[in-house]
């Protein structure tokens, strides 16, 4: 913000102070007209337009207070109105009499009352208007749902067993999450079954690491049983087949190794459909497709050269297709 911009902030400010303190003091057309400046420097000030609210909601009652005042005064011209009844022969209204001490305790009970409403309408315009203005532009809270907070509080203990690896007591968690949410009105178990996905494709990649084809695959399976379009999920089990395939070719196993690559492939073809811009995905599923099927591998290269040929992936891609003299 620049030097200026604080110094029409710093004035704006300024005429809201005064419009607040003419408020306070009763000033209704001082503060309105302090209210109308502010607004036009500023016209997205809430708080400046609740305020003008306020000044003109204030000076129309008392309006209202002067016109009654006046009607006051009209009516206690009776006494001349009677005299000239009088003087012209017509009949005077009777006057009732009341004793001296009840029109003075009237008058004293009235003059009390009087003053206990003043002192609370002045109380209260000078600590509550403030507040009531600023309680009309701050935004509403909505209720805080029990049910939700534990769910919430749920997934963050998960994460924390996530982090710590330990994916057994996270997924253990996040399955009575589940039924927490399924019990909602309107049930809502979707979120969590994508969070239990998740998890496992953590629990995958652990196992991975550690060259575990055969745990990785399950965890995986066991995944895609909670969120069976998870690109992520089966990703990770197409690698699982490839690594598989590949071994079960080095020892031999050609038709062994054809089962596993063909299942990789199904895998990572989902993939693709899924995200249509997985270039990982694109570039095993070439690599595979080459142990067995170069007719698919020729076309899945030229679809990575065509989707991003300045990428890692796309330059593999080129290479492959130039090695095999195709452009």
């Amino acid at each position: 913000m620049t030097d200026k911009e604080d110094t029409g902030q710093s004035e704006i400010d300024q005429i809201m102070d005064r419009g607040i303190a003419a408020l306070e003091s009763r000033q209704y057309d001082v503060a309105a007209e302090l209210f109308r400046r502010v607004i036009q420097r500023a016209p997205f000030r809430l708080d400046a337009r609740n305020y003008l609210a306020v000044a003109f909601d204030q000076q129309f009652n008392r309006d209202d207070s002067q016109v009654g005042s006046k009607r006051a005064m009209i009516a206690s011209t009776g006494g001349a109105s009677s005299a000239v009844a009088a003087a012209s022969g017509r009949a005077r209204a009777t006057r009732v009499r009341f004793p001296i001490w009840l029109v003075v305790a009237s008058i004293v009970t009235t003059a009390l009352v009087i003053g206990l409403v003043a002192g609370v309408v002045s109380y209260a315009r000078q600590h509550s208007i403030r507040a009531w203005v600023e309680n009309l532009s701050r935004p509403k809270t909505p209720p805080v749902n029990p049910v939700l907070e534990q769910i919430a509080a749920d997934l963050k203990k998960a994460d924390n067993a996530v982090g710590r690896e330990q994916f057994d007591e996270a997924l253990e968690l996040l399955r009575k999450t589940r039924e927490v949410a399924a019990a909602l009105t309107p049930p809502d178990p979707k979120p969590i079954e994508n969070k239990i996905a998740e998890v496992y494709a953590a629990k995958v990649g652990a196992f991975y690491s550690k060259e575990n084809y055969d745990k990785a695959l399950e965890a995986a399976q066991d995944g895609l049983k909670y969120n069976d379009v998870s690109p992520q999920l089966h990703y990770l089990a197409g690698r699982c087949y490839e690594r598989k395939g590949m071994h079960s070719r080095s020892n031999n196993d050609t038709a062994q190794a054809r089962q596993y690559f063909e299942k990789a492939c199904e895998a990572l073809e989902k993939v693709v459909a899924a995200d249509p811009n997985h270039l990982p995905a694109y570039d095993l599923l070439g690599k595979t497709y080459s142990r067995f099927n170069e007719i698919k591998a020729i076309e899945t290269w030229k679809r990575i050269v065509k989707l991003s040929p300045d990428s890692p992936e796309g330059k593999t891609a080129k290479n492959y297709l130039q090695f095999r003299q195709i452009q």
